[in-house]
Parts: C-alpha cells; sequence; structure tokens
C-alpha cells in the first residue's frame, strides 16, 4: 500500500510565505486610499479656452475644435501624465449630439502654451500658436505638420500666435515668414504658398512678430449683442421667450450683424439674473415667429466667440460653477452644454 506524502514543517512554510503576502496586501491598501484621498479632495481639473471656434463638416457631422489650457495640477490625471499638471490642447465636438470626438495634446509646459483655433476644413485644422503653426487632422486630431516642419515654411517659420490669421475671403491660413514673405495655406492644404495679392495687402501690416496675441483679430467678435433680434430690413422684435433679468441680449452673427440663428428660425439670448449661485447667466433658444421658448442653459460667464456653423448651429463659450468652460450649441432643437477638457476618474 503506498504511504501518504507528508511535508516537513509545512506550517512553518505557510508562515513565512505570509508575510510577503501581507506586505502586498499593505501596498496595495495604501495606494488605493491614496488614490481615494486625492479624488475626494481635489474638484474636476480646470479649463481656459482661447476666444475662438471653428466649424466644419467632417465626413458628414457638424464639428467644432476649442483650443484650451488645462490645469490639472494637484489632480489625478494619467491622460496626460507627460504634462506634468499643465497642458494646451484642441478639442473637437460633434454639434448634433455634443460628445467629444477627439482631444489632442498640443503642448505640455508649466503654465501652458497660448493657442488659438484660427479655421478648419472637411480634412485639416489650424491652430496659431506661441510657438508656431500646427495643422491637425479634422477627423481624428492627429497632429499632421507643426512649427518648423509645415511645408513649404520650414525654419522660416515665426513662433508668433500674430504671425498666422485665418482669411475668411479666401478661406485660408495667411501667415508672415521670418524672411518678410506673405504667404498663404488654402483650406485643406498642408503647403504654405505665395499669398494671393488680395490676401496679403489684406494683412500685410497686421501681421507681426508680437508675443502678445489679439491684433489680427476683428474687433466686430466682440460686439455680438442687441436687446431685440434684428431682422435685414432693419425691423426687430422683442425675444418673448427671455425669461426676465436684469438683462436680456440677443446672440448676433459676427459680420452680418443679425440674429445668430435666424437663418434657421430661432435665435439666442442670454439673461443676466445675479443669484446666490454661481450660473448668474441663463441662456435661451426661441421661435423667432411664434416667441415659443425651445430650450434653457445655464453658464457663470456671459457668451463668447458665437459661431456659426454649416449645420446652422449656434456655438459659443462660457463657464460652468465649477471652473470648467463650457462650450454651449443651440439649435431650432434645443440648447446642450458639453464640458471642455472633461476628463473621468484618473483622467479618461
Amino acid at each position: 500500500m503506498t504511504e501518504p506524502v507528508t511535508f516537513a514543517n509545512s506550517g512553518g512554510a505557510w508562515k513565512y510565505a505570509r508575510v510577503p503576502l501581507i506586505c502586498i496586501g499593505v501596498v496595495f491598501a495604501v495606494v488605493v486610499g491614496f488614490i481615494a484621498l486625492v479624488a475626494a479632495t481635489h474638484g474636476p481639473a480646470k479649463s481656459d479656452p482661447s476666444n475662438a471656434i471653428a466649424t466644419a463638416q467632417v465626413d458628414g457631422r457638424d464639428i467644432a475644435v476649442v483650443v484650451y489650457k488645462n490645469d490639472t495640477f494637484g489632480h489625478l490625471d494619467l491622460f496626460r501624465v507627460e504634462s506634468m499638471g499643465f497642458s494646451t490642447q484642441a478639442e473637437a465636438f460633434d454639434l448634433d449630439t455634443g460628445e467629444r470626438v477627439w482631444d489632442t495634446l498640443l503642448f505640455a509646459e508649466f503654465g501652458g502654451t497660448a493657442a488659438q483655433v484660427l479655421g478648419m476644413g472637411s480634412q485639416y485644422v489650424y491652430v496659431s500658436t506661441a510657438k508656431g503653426l500646427v495643422i491637425l487632422d479634422a477627423a481624428t486630431g492627429e497632429i499632421i505638420a507643426r512649427e518648423g516642419a509645415i511645408p513649404g515654411l520650414g525654419d522660416d517659420y515665426i513662433a508668433s500666435m500674430n504671425a498666422y490669421v485665418w482669411d475668411v475671403e479666401s478661406q485660408s491660413v495667411v501667415l508672415l515668414s521670418a524672411s518678410g514673405g506673405v504667404l498663404s495655406i488654402p483650406v485643406d492644404a498642408v503647403e504654405a504658398t505665395r499669398a494671393p495679392a488680395d490676401a496679403a495687402a489684406r494683412w500685410v501690416d497686421e501681421l507681426g512678430t508680437g508675443t502678445e496675441p489679439g491684433s489680427v483679430f476683428s474687433p466686430d467678435a466682440w460686439e455680438q449683442t442687441d436687446g431685440w433680434v434684428p431682422f435685414a430690413d432693419g425691423s426687430s422684435v422683442f425675444p418673448e421667450w427671455a425669461a426676465d433679468g436684469w438683462s436680456i441680449d440677443v446672440l448676433l452673427e459676427d459680420g452680418t450683424g443679425l440674429a445668430a440663428g435666424s437663418a434657421e428660425g430661432f435665435a439666442v439670448t442670454q439673461t443676466y439674473e445675479p443669484s446666490t449661485s454661481d450660473a448668474a447667466y441663463l441662456f435661451q433658444v426661441g421661435d423667432i415667429e411664434s416667441g415659443r421658448l425651445i430650450g434653457t442653459a445655464e453658464g457663470s460667464t456671459s457668451a463668447s466667440a458665437v459661431t456659426i456653423s454649416e449645420g446652422g448651429h449656434v456655438a459659443f463659450l462660457s463657464n460652468g460653477d465649477d471652473d470648467r468652460a463650457l462650450l454651449v450649441v443651440a439649435s431650432a432643437d434645443g440648447i446642450r452644454t458639453s464640458v471642455i477638457g472633461e476628463r473621468g476618474f484618473l483622467g479618461w
């Protein structure tokens, strides 16, 4: 008969085996506790967008792109672990659903890097930055070319936001080279060539190498509100759907002075109504003909960068009550907000 196999001092072996297991368990508990503590004691990361929105039809979707700085210092953010708490991002949203399409890291530097979206087409997005021009794939957000690697420009680039502008009439980026030439990149192209004479004439005295952005942007962009809904014939109607408040403003389309969304039969109002909460602005969409209220959203700051997409959406920027920026999108179907730079737990 076969004798049973026994192990000498098996109890002692298990005793020693428990020591590393206990150590692993303690380390795991400490890590989990630290993550839980950080998550519980730190609010959402701040996001600060530049004052511009670009829109285009991309693969059959109405897309908007915003460039923003993100401050994740003191927050868990594995998505941008290489940013050391600060980053400059370009983010795309689907205007029909409000969903994020992509979010691309442009720079990972302390304090962030100044940048602003210039314009976009169905294939590419153009971003001016304090370090030069960056071109992104409109569908994926992939960086196609940047700074000294722009075809036709190369090392002749200027590291300044003021050296680049979006020319609406020619639908192109017009830029100043370090050697003094005025070049352009047509929409959905990546190579810089000599700018057409009319486009060069429009911007040659405006483009420069200064470090402060803003000199090449139309002042009309800051005057995009009115107390009434204006029509092309000079007449106007009062927005009956707007809530009572200290002031009621109708958002206007830059350039035409007409109500943003009026081509689709709606208009957007912002009403300032200070309260105990941080949401001091009420954004409302109304049917122009009937005066019927269609939808409402809130923000802590007034609307800026009012932009009308090819698909008939009115997009603009505001802030939430937690220092995170909002992309607000209005249409004939209602209004919604999307948080710019939003991340879930651990930054994903």
